[in-house]
């Protein structure tokens, strides 16, 4: 048995002698693979190249930093390679760094750079730039922009001088231009300016701002030299416009347009806008808005409606804010006595004679009575509105007047009396959808010998005022002759009747609305 086991110990000695030997071989080999892997120790870095004229500028702008001593620029240009350190070799080369190398490219040429790691000599980033030509020798031009402050009077005794007080103004724009170029600068608060890097060369500088006029001045330009430039400002004048009348007829029949025909120039310095306007004895009966540049002038046209009342020489006046002109015109009379008002303008778009309201018309608008007429027969007329004027006498075989919304008939004269022996008085009718204002009217419906007197009557929907007036329905008595009166009534459906002062024969029937 002894043999025997020994023998099996023997074999596994063995076997673990060998397993070990193994092992220290395996590692040794392994640790020799190890050590003759070649490392690469060069950073990972991004940069920028950017030329400056004959200027380069490396800029850091991503990955890791290095120290100035493991970089390099390589400049290739013309078949020439230039190698351009960093700076002091200990100092690093970190994210957002820039370094400046002057005068390293040639104007007007491409050329390829290089940052290159020193100890790997692996590229770490490149890139191509172009210089630009030399830069041209250039001038500057600045000055002073002044303008008034205030005028005074200045002086001793009964002699004074006008003296202008002048002021920097800040904020103005200078405006400096050149043959290739035109630049822009804002003065400052002492009025200063200055405009650099212009060519040499001749140039036109001007000054603007708001409330004065433009100021110019011409310049040259020298290089590496600045030329002083002042300007002044004077302020500008408002608008002011002149006015002419260019044409008006000298003659115009009453209840015709006259024209007048003005031209208007604005004199001033600035653009305007005015109203000019023709008045007729100080009122203005029309206007024209008018917008003008400095310089500029208008002709327009203004008109004027005349009335049948308008008769005689009658002054006009063109007027602006800043001047008037005049001019007179001769209104002729007509044989009109009455006016159509359509529009409510106050102009007369037609005329009637007496012989024309001897007709029954029905007309829209304003009818006007404004001359004493005498008709032979009778008179009806329907308006929207009716006016027999203060003053005018309307004589009538009869009368019947209907205005839709009212009728004035204040201190007018209606007469529709026997005309004869033996022709009875007509009757008086007025009627008005609105109110009546007969106010010191004289309303006359009378009979003479043999003759009846007519009836009157003033009905309104609204109110009626007849207030110092007289009405007279009387018939005139002869011998055992006794014609009838007429009757006098004045209603109103739903406003008052006022009869203060007022005459009636006989005595009248009033109905008012208000009880």
């Amino acid at each position: 048995m002894f043999p025997t086991q020994s023998r099996a110990q023997s074999n596994t000695v063995g076997v673990v002698t060998l397993v070990a030997v193994f092992l220290v071989t395996a590692t040794v080999v392994g640790l020799a693979v190890v050590d003759n892997v070649e490392t690469d120790d060069r950073p990972l870095m991004s940069a920028e190249f950017e030329a400056n004229g004959t200027d380069l500028t490396l800029r850091h702008v991503g990955g890791d930093a290095a120290p100035n001593g493991e970089l390099t620029v390589i400049v290739d240009a013309d078949g020439t390679t230039t190698r351009l350190g960093l700076g002091p070799p200990d100092e690093r080369f970190a994210l957002g760094d820039e370094r400046e190398f002057e005068d390293v490219l040639s104007p007007g040429t491409t050329t390829d750079v290089k940052l290159v790691h020193l100890p790997s000599g692996a590229i770490l980033d490149e890139g191509t730039v172009r210089a630009t030509d030399e830069p041209a020798e250039t001038g500057a031009i600045e000055g002073t922009v002044t303008g008034d402050e205030a005028a005074t009077l200045r002086g001793s005794g009964a002699a004074f001088i006008l003296r202008r007080s002048l002021a920097p103004i800040a904020g103005v724009t200078v405006t400096i231009e050149g043959s290739q170029s035109v630049t822009e600068a804002t003065t400052t608060a002492d009025g200063g300016y200055r405009v650099d890097g212009l060519s040499p060369g001749s140039y036109e500088v001007s000054a603007t701002a708001a409330g004065f006029g433009v100021a110019t001045a011409t310049a040259s330009v020298t290089a590496n030299e600045t030329t002083t430039v002042d300007l002044q400002l004077d302020p500008l004048e408002p608008a002011a416009f002149d006015v002419e009348i260019a044409g008006v007829d000298a003659t115009a029949d009453a209840g015709d347009p006259v024209v007048v025909n003005a031209t208007v120039e604005n004199l001033g310095d600035e653009r305007g806008t005015e109203t000019v306007e023709l008045r007729v004895g100080g009122e203005a009966v029309d206007s024209a808005e008018v917008a003008l540049d400095p310089g500029e002038n208008r002709t327009v046209s203004l008109r004027w409606q005349t009335l049948p009342t308008d008769v005689g020489v009658t002054e006009l006046t063109v007027a602006s804010e800043d001047d008037t002109a005049r001019a007179t015109v001769d209104v002729r009379e007509t044989d009109a006595v009455a006016y159509l008002d359509r529009d409510g303008d106050g102009d007369a778009e037609e005329t009637y004679t007496a012989g024309d309201l001897a007709f029954p018309r029905d007309v829209e608008g304003h009818l006007v009575v404004f001359d004493n007429a005498a008709i032979g027969g009778p008179v009806s007329i329907a308006a929207d509105r009716i006016t027999v004027e203060d003053g005018v006498t309307l004589e009538a075989g009869s009368i019947d007047l209907t205005g839709r919304d009212r009728v004035s008939l204040a201190g007018s004269t209606l007469d529709t009396s026997s005309g004869g022996i033996l022709a009875d008085a007509g009757d008086v009718t007025v009627r008005s959808g609105g109110d009546i204002s007969a106010a010191g009217a004289i309303v006359r419906a009378t009979g003479i010998i043999f003759t009846d007197a007519g009836d009157i009557t003033f009905e309104a929907q609204s109110d009626v005022d007849v207030s110092g007036g007289f009405f007279d329905a009387s018939a005139g008595e002869f011998l055992f002759f006794s014609p009838d009166n007429g009757s006098i009534r004045i209603a109103s459906d739903s406003g008052t009747v006022t009869t203060t002062d007022t005459e009636f024969e006989p005595e009248p029937t009033i109905e008012s609305g208000d009880g």
